[in-house]
């Protein structure tokens, strides 16, 4: 559990999305934002349990993964940034629109995440490699199961830590706040570019 919670307290993208989804819309946008990566989270370790992880370590798949990840992060820097200066006011008890659809947004955001790629092919998969052969698959899945339960009780306590500090804030701090977690998506896509042409 601690090794979940460890993986989803630093702050980066599926953060700053929820920090500015809690923000605009309250504690249920910001956790199905959280819900959707920690969706995501369990499929990657279901593709290690089911021994498929060398497809997603082929070079290939990863670039292009990568490269679709750097272009959903640069779609929601500036797409959340313009929100930031629009006229509609962050405080009026808005909900999420349907079409904003905050789970999925997580869960691609996470799946294609190249920070999850190293904590679940790396540590992850490392952590059980070093598990005694003659433990039965069950005791690993059941024990794995617990990095999920620690990823999902952080990102409940950050989407009610967001939702009930808006009410202690006025409208000028959500669009500032907003407008950084925008810059702060721009810069993590920058970051993954980088890292993209030092691959190339």
């Amino acid at each position: 559990m601690m090794l979940g919670i460890s993986l989803a307290v630093p702050v980066g993208p599926i953060k700053l999305e929820m920090i500015k989804r809690g923000l605009s819309g309250g504690f249920w946008p910001s956790w199905l934002v959280g819900l959707g990566a920690a969706s995501a989270d369990f499929i990657f370790m279901l593709i290690i349990f089911l021994g498929l992880s060398p497809f997603l370590q082929n070079t290939f798949v990863q670039t292009t993964m990568l490269v679709i990840g750097i272009i959903m992060l640069m779609v929601l820097g500036i797409s959340t940034i313009r929100t930031a200066w629009l006229q509609q006011r962050f405080l009026a008890g808005n909900e999420e629109k349907p079409e904003q659809k905050p789970y999925w947004t997580g869960f691609l955001l996470a799946l294609m995440n190249p920070f999850n790629f190293l904590f679940w092919f790396g540590i992850y998969g490392g952590t059980l490699q070093n598990i005694p052969s003659d433990t039965e698959w069950w005791v690993n899945a059941y024990l794995s199961l617990f990095i999920i339960v620690g990823i999902i009780l952080w990102n409940i306590n950050v989407a009610f830590t967001v939702h009930f500090f808006r009410t202690l804030i006025n409208e000028i701090t959500v669009r500032v706040m907003t407008g950084l977690a925008g810059a702060g998506l721009l810069g993590f896509a920058c970051h993954l570019f980088i890292q993209l042409l030092k691959s190339i």
